[in-house]
C-alpha cells in the first residue's frame, strides 16, 4: 500500500509519500516540507490569520500535485496544536476538503503515541532501552517517555517556537531582557511537566522536527537526511547556537545559515531544547529526521 501521512503543524507542513505494510515503512517516495507559519498571531488573536490560512492552502494545493503523480492509496493529515487552539479551524478543515485531503485533529490520547512511535522509527525496540521523545513544535512541545516501543508517560507544554517568539521577542539581535524573560518562561513550564519524566531512567533523548535537524545541518555544513538523522548534538554545542541565534539579525541567519522561515523562532526553538537539557541534567541529544508524519504513516499501515 502506498500513503501519503501529512503533519500540519503550527510552523512547518510535511508530507511523506511512502510504501509499507502493517511491519513498517519500506520505501520513501517523497518527503516534502513548506514552512506556512500556520500559527501566525494565533496567539494573541484565537484565530488562524488569512494569510496564514492562503498559504495553507497554497502548500496543500503543491502536495496534493505531488500526492496524486506518485498515485497513492490513502491520504491523511493530521492537525496539532495550531488547529486545536483556533476559533476558526473549520477553515482549514474546509482547504483540505476542497482539495481532496482529509485532515484530522490529532486526538490529546494519541499523539504521544503517534509522535513517539514515528520518532523511534528505526531504533531498538528493546524494552530496557529508554527514549525521551521531544517534539518542538511552533505551538507547543511534546515530551514522550517510552521504553522501546512502550509509552511510559507524556507530556505537552504550551511552549513552542513561534508562540514564544511573538510573545516575547520585539527585535533581532535578541536583547538580553527579552532572552531572560523568555528562559525563566520556559523553566516555569517545564518544572512541572518534567515532574514525571524525571522519575525514571533515562537513556536517550531524541529531538525531531525542524529545530534540531536544522541545527545539525549547520554543524554537519548542510542538510544530509542520511547524516542528520541520529546526529548527536552536545549540550555545548546547543549553547553555543543558542547564543549566536540570538545575537544575529533574521537576515543574517538566513544569509549565515540557510534558515529560511525557521529564521525569526530558531532562538525560540534552541532554548526550549536547551532547558530541557539543563533541567534534565543531561549533555546532549541525538536529532531525529522523522517524527509525527512517520507515526501518522505507521498508523496508517497497521489500520
Amino acid at each position: 500500500m502506498r500513503v501519503a501521512a501529512l503533519d500540519l503543524g503550527t510552523n512547518t507542513f510535511l508530507c511523506l509519500i511512502a510504501d509499507g505494510d502493517s511491519s513498517g515503512i519500506k520505501v520513501v517516495h517523497k518527503d516534502l516540507m513548506q514552512v506556512v507559519r500556520l500559527g501566525q498571531e494565533i496567539d494573541k488573536t484565537g484565530k488562524f490569520h488569512p494569510e496564514a490560512l492562503a498559504r495553507a492552502r497554497s502548500c496543500l494545493k503543491s502536495f496534493k500535485k505531488e500526492i496524486d503523480s506518485c498515485k497513492v492509496d490513502k491520504i491523511l493529515a493530521m492537525a496539532t496544536s495550531a488547529a486545536r487552539d483556533a476559533e476558526n479551524g473549520s477553515e482549514l478543515f474546509k482547504i483540505g476538503q476542497d482539495l481532496g485531503i482529509p485532515i484530522e485533529i490529532i486526538p490529546g490520547k494519541d499523539e504521544a503515541r503517534i509522535t513517539y512511535q514515528g520518532a523511534i522509527a528505526g531504533k531498538d525496540r528493546n524494552v530496557s532501552k529508554s527514549y525521551l521523545v521531544v517534539d518542538v513544535g511552533g505551538g507547543s512541545t511534546e515530551m514522550i517517555l517510552g521504553a522501546g516501543s512502550k509509552i511510559i508517560h507524556g507530556e505537552s507544554a504550551d511552549i513552542g517556537g513561534v508562540r514564544l517568539t511573538e510573545r516575547f521577542v520585539t527585535v533581532q539581535p535578541i536583547p538580553p531582557s527579552e532572552q531572560l524573560e523568555m528562559g525563566g518562561y520556559i523553566k516555569k513550564q517545564l518544572a512541572s511537566v518534567l515532574t514525571q519524566i524525571k522519575k525514571h531512567p533515562l537513556d536517550e533523548v531524541v529531538a525531531v522536527a525542524g529545530t534540531p535537524t536544522s541545527i545539525a545541518a549547520i554543524e554537519l555544513g548542510g542538510y544530509d537526511e542520511k547524516k542528520v538523522d541520529s546526529f548527536y548534538l552536545s549540550r555545548e554545542r546547543l549553547e553555543f547556537w543558542n547564543k549566536e541565534f540570538a545575537a544575529t539579525s533574521v537576515q543574517e541567519k538566513k544569509d549565515k545559515y540557510s534558515l529560511g522561515g525557521r529564521a525569526d523562532i530558531i532562538f525560540a526553538g534552541s532554548l526550549i531544547l536547551l532547558e530541557i537539557l539543563r533541567e534534565l541534567n543531561l549533555n546532549g541529544l541525538t536529532v531525529s529526521t522523522k517524527g509525527v508524519r512517520y507515526g501518522v504513516a505507521i498508523e496508517m499501515f497497521r489500520n
